[in-house]
């Protein structure tokens, strides 16, 4: 979460209830708003392809912290879902740029 916000959780914007992992929650299903500007923008080529993907691997990194330890997704099921993501995002750029 930290590399896509480009927010520390440490941050000063987050005080009290607010935490990176809220305010992650809080912006999906769309991760536009969490999302660092430098690394999608809405005026991208292929920009709603690429919020997809983003989006995806921001609900697999709430599965990742997961406050009970024992519901916490598996590193192997991270890296499974990692590869599916990666598969769909080269499907969505090889699909478009045919059409």
């Amino acid at each position: 979460m930290e590399i896509f916000s480009r927010m520390r959780p440490s941050d000063e914007t987050f005080s009290g209830d607010l935490s990176l992992k809220s305010w992650v929650e809080d912006s999906l299903p769309d991760a536009l708003q969490v999302v660092d500007a430098n690394l999608i923008r809405p005026e991208d080529e292929h920009f709603t392809d690429k919020l997809k993907c983003v989006t995806l691997i921001m609900k697999l990194a709430l599965n990742c912290c997961t406050e009970c330890p024992r519901e916490r997704i598996s590193m192997k099921d991270v890296l499974a879902e990692l590869i599916k993501i990666k598969h769909q995002f080269q499907f969505l750029m090889t699909h478009t740029v045919r059409s």
